[in-house]
């Protein structure tokens, strides 16, 4: 091939490879303009987004905005309204008294003043009270303050009102100065007023400081002496009733004596008017409270001959524990025969379903007054006993506490036993030999 064609074919070559390049390059053009495009469109729709969003937290906003407004509107009414009343009290009684002391002969600018300064003086005396009414602090003194301002300045304005244009009018102007200071005092009133408890707990203390003088004083004393803040009011008044009265708080030796004597008048009631055991177990149980009686069963009314006496132990036992009774004394031999023996009816009390009764609570002790008093053993009697119980006792089984136990008696009794019977063993055995 010949040199021209080889530079033909080179030149193909070259235009060939420039235009792949420039489609190429258009391509990546193509494709960088349509990615600016997406990237615009996409940074179009977060700006719209982000605008949207702050329109909703703008309108989110006036609406909170206008809640609480109209919250605060709704919760301060009263505030509103007695400011609108205040300021159509106040007008009036500055110009009265602007116009009464000019009429006297000062000057407007002097006359201004004055009349700002008594009224205004009410004012800054009625704010000071309801900041210290908010801290909690004694506004006595700015109350004071405020009706001397304010009976001042209605003083003047029913002179000139009075002089100028009528009593009656004059008592109008006069009532301008107080009625803005008594609708300020009213609203404060109803805003800081103490709440139901705080009221019940002054009244409880105003209660105690009288009922209880001498207690308190004391108590007031215990605190005072006590170092500043250590000691409790409560804790006080607890420690000075004891010193008083040697008891806890509410029990006196004069309520002890009632409730002593009350019980006592209640025993010996319950002793003379019941006659028989269940008897005066059902009046026991009528004065324990309002808990249900339990129904008792069915008892025998006839009298029972030859009855042993109960045992010390079975004395101790409760009416409803016992499980049975026996009749000894009656002969049941006729009616036993052809007839299989039937053991004895339990007798005790009837149970009611749970569901219709409260279940019972513990009654405590029951008074030494109403108790039934127990059958007293002579020494002749005690000692006979005490021989034929302890007969075949050795000498070291005989003491005071097994003499004691089974005599149930007291100790001082059975030791004064212990030493009859080992004398008399210790003759009786000296004789012997």
């Amino acid at each position: 091939m010949s040199d021209l064609g080889v530079w033909r074919e080179q030149r193909r070559q070259d235009r060939l490879a420039d235009r792949e390049q420039d489609r190429a390059d258009r391509a990546a053009q193509a494709e960088a303009r349509r990615e600016a495009r997406r990237l615009e469109r996409e940074q179009d729709r977060e700006d719209r987004a982000a605008a949207r969003g702050e329109k909703r937290q703008d309108k989110a906003d006036r609406a909170a905005r206008w809640r609480a407004g109209r919250a605060w509107v709704v919760a301060n009414g009263a505030l509103i309204c007695t400011g609108i009343v205040m300021a159509c009290a106040i007008v009036p009684a500055l110009v009265s008294q602007f116009t009464a002391l000019s009429t006297a002969g000062l000057g407007p600018l002097l006359a201004a003043l004055l009349a700002a300064m008594l009224e205004g003086g009410a004012w800054a005396a009625t704010f000071g009270a309801a900041k210290a009414a908010r801290e909690g602090q004694p506004t006595g003194r700015y109350r004071a303050a405020t009706w001397a301002c304010a009976l001042v300045a209605a003083a003047v304005n029913f002179w000139h009102g009075s002089g100028d244009y009528g009593l009656w009018l004059g008592v109008v102007l006069a009532t301008a100065s107080l009625f803005a200071v008594g609708m300020w005092e009213l609203h404060l009133h109803g805003t800081h007023t103490p709440s139901a408890e705080e009221r019940e707990r002054s009244r409880h203390a105003r209660r105690r400081r009288w009922h209880h003088r001498t207690v308190c004083r004391t108590a007031d004393r215990l605190i005072t002496a006590a170092p500043f803040g250590t000691l409790p009011a409560e804790n006080a008044f607890a420690a000075a009733w004891h010193v008083r009265h040697g008891a806890a708080p509410g029990l006196t030796a004069d309520l002890l004596t009632d409730r002593l004597g009350a019980e006592s008048r209640l025993g010996a009631v319950i002793e003379s008017a019941a006659d028989t055991g269940p008897q005066r177990v059902t009046a026991r149980l009528w004065t324990t409270g309002g808990d249900a009686l339990p129904v008792l069963g069915p008892t025998c009314p006839l009298p029972i001959p030859n009855q042993e006496e109960p045992s010390p132990a079975g004395m101790n036992q409760s009416k409803g524990e016992l499980q049975e009774s026996t009749l000894p004394g009656l002969d049941r031999s006729a009616d036993r025969s052809g007839e299989t023996a039937l053991d004895p009816a339990p007798i005790g009390p009837a149970r009611l379903p749970a569901q219709g009764l409260p279940r019972r609570r513990p009654t405590g002790p029951v008074p030494e007054a109403a108790r039934t008093p127990r059958p007293s053993r002579t020494w002749a009697e005690l000692l006979d006993t005490a021989r034929s119980v302890t007969a075949g006792w050795t000498d070291g089984e005989l003491s005071a506490e097994a003499l004691r136990k089974t005599l149930r008696t007291a100790p001082a009794r059975a030791r004064e036993l212990r030493d009859a019977l080992r004398d008399e063993r210790a003759s009786k055995q000296g004789a012997v030999a």
